[in-house]
């Protein structure tokens, strides 16, 4: 049976936290876990994230498949912990607010200057 890394949607009504699961490719969304390796919170501001890059690791040499949005978080966090040299089970990662995408108004601003 194949496992796949991906996150489990928690929070209330439009304050989304999500955890970083390992879950059978087969269980529901939210379903049945066999570990939980961190959480992801966009409501936060900053945005934040924290993730056992240990488990992660073994599951990954294990043959789990990550999801997109998973790997994403995974990455960033290793990349924070080669820059500090911190603990692998407690990687703390911030996202900065420069990344983020462009607001509808912004884009069709960006479009009007173009026509």
């Amino acid at each position: 049976m194949s496992v796949s890394i991906r996150m489990a949607r928690g929070g209330s009504n439009k304050l989304a936290a999500y955890r970083i699961v390992v879950a059978t490719t087969r269980s529901k969304l939210d379903g049945a876990q066999l570990d939980t390796l961190g959480y992801y919170r966009p409501a936060a501001k900053p945005v934040e994230a924290r993730v056992d890059l240990e488990k992660a690791r073994e599951w990954i040499k294990k043959g789990a498949i990550v999801s997109s949005t998973a790997m994403r978080v995974i990455k960033l966090a290793e990349k924070q912990a080669a820059n500090d040299g911190v603990d692998l089970k407690k990687v703390l990662v911030t996202f900065s607010s420069t990344k983020t995408k462009k607001t509808h108004k912004e884009r069709l601003a960006a479009k009007k200057k173009k026509d």
